[in-house]
């Protein structure tokens, strides 16, 4: 009953009590009926308020709530409902599901006020209404003696709640799918390293089989065995430079950079490594331009990316049996502000299609390789501020080369660095 039909109702039930009030015989009479007829104001009040109290409760809640008898016709629903369905009150009221809602939703609004009133408890469960989620809650309505004449619901919009309920579920999945990464990826870093080491280790272990050969032979190759102690001291040097390489590659701290001649660094390796190239018969011809401009950087890692481009070049050509073992190394200016160191081998190239993945970390064409190596290096020559690039036919041999920017005059190389790569 609305709230007019209830004034109303009141207001004709008041006339027929004054009427009756007028026709009792005697004062006696009429005083006692004008006690109860007080009670029954008093009592009205309280129910008008109460009512009064309840319309504003439900016409301002934030859910939609609405009312249906057990046959499922609305018999009240709240301003939030009308807003939320897009669904009139006038054109609600009287009616059922079927007859104001698409019938794919109207079947299971009712299928859930049937399984509420069937139950006589709570029945909870989550609708859609478009893209939106509601949480709704269905009581039974009960008369006097127990039996259900309807229903009561009330849906909250939980879309945005579910939202954001997924966004973190996503969220700790990428997390610990980040960290199970991180995990799994910590023996591989590991092998990876010990594959950067191996190869000095073997030469150390060969090189030291080598002096005790010369030395046990009558009379002792002395020349020989300081030779082999030689390769071994600095097959030793070079695999403790790739420890503190990598080190100082991943430490946080800013590095003490220096005044860097390119060419003297790459002869400096070279030489390091001549051994080496003799005993894979590999022939190294130069090209090192003299009274390069000095870069600046460290000097270290430097040589640790000249040192892993070399042995690349090295493994290559071991797998050549048809033509000659070649490496050519050049140094020259590029522009006006830049050096660019080039490794060229005589090996059977990389094939084109894996050029632009072999810097990735873990990626290798190498049957034992672990792939960490050209990623280290990627990574040395881009902190400071250059660029790593390879190029290759996939027949005849491959051209590893970096290009670093020089400090000008009274310049901050970093900032140098950065005008450099944004050209």
């Amino acid at each position: 009953m609305s709230r007019s039909e209830y004034e109303e109702h009141y207001a004709g039930l008041t006339r027929e009590i004054n009427a009756l009030e007028a026709t009792l015989p005697n004062l006696e009479a009429r005083k006692q009926f004008a006690d109860v007829k007080q009670r029954i104001e008093i009592l009205y009040e309280t129910l008008r308020e109460n009512r009064l109290l309840l319309e504003t409760v439900l016409e301002n809640s934030a859910a939609s709530i609405y009312a249906k008898d057990k046959d499922g016709r609305y018999t009240y629903i709240n301003r939030e409902c009308e807003i939320a369905f897009n669904l009139a009150r006038d054109q609600a009221l009287g009616r059922t599901d079927f007859e104001v809602f698409p019938k794919e939703n109207a079947q299971e609004y009712r299928s859930n006020d049937l399984a509420a009133m069937k139950m006589g408890k709570m029945w909870e469960h989550e609708v859609w209404w478009g893209d939106q989620i509601f949480l709704t809650r269905k009581v039974p309505l009960t008369s006097a003696s127990g039996e259900v004449e309807g229903i009561c619901g009330i849906s909250t919009d939980i879309t945005d709640h579910r939202r954001t309920e997924l966004a973190l579920r996503e969220a700790i999945m990428t997390l610990e799918r980040e960290r199970e990464n991180k995990l799994m990826n910590v023996d591989a870093i590991m092998a990876s390293i010990a594959h950067e080491v191996r190869q000095p280790l073997t030469a150390i272990t060969t090189n030291g089989s080598a002096a005790l050969r010369w030395f046990d032979k009558t009379p002792p190759d002395y020349d020989e065995v300081r030779a082999a102690l030689n390769r071994v001291i600095n097959d030793s040097r070079r695999a403790s430079e790739v420890f503190d390489s990598i080190r100082e590659l991943f430490r946080k701290a800013e590095q003490t950079r220096e005044q860097i001649d390119v060419s003297d660094i790459t002869l400096e390796v070279l030489q390091t490594l001549r051994g080496e190239l003799k005993d894979h018969g590999v022939t190294a011809h130069t090209e090192l331009a003299s009274g390069l401009p000095l870069i600046v950087g460290h000097k270290r890692q430097l040589q640790q990316v000249f040192v892993n481009l070399v042995h690349n070049a090295i493994e290559a050509m071991d797998t050549s049996t048809d033509r000659s073992r070649m490496l050519r190394v050049r140094t020259e200016l590029h522009g006006r502000d830049a050096i660019i160191v080039a490794v060229e081998d005589s090996g059977p190239g990389i094939d084109p299609q894996h050029l632009n993945t072999i810097f990735d970390a873990f990626v290798t064409t190498k049957t034992n390789g672990m792939g960490l190596g050209l990623a280290i290096c990627r990574r040395i020559i881009e902190s400071h501020g250059g660029e790593l690039s390879a190029l290759s036919n996939g027949i005849s041999g491959a051209l590893f080369q970096f290009v670093l920017p020089i400090q000008l005059p009274d310049s901050d190389p970093i900032l140098h660095a950065r005008k450099w790569l944004a050209r």
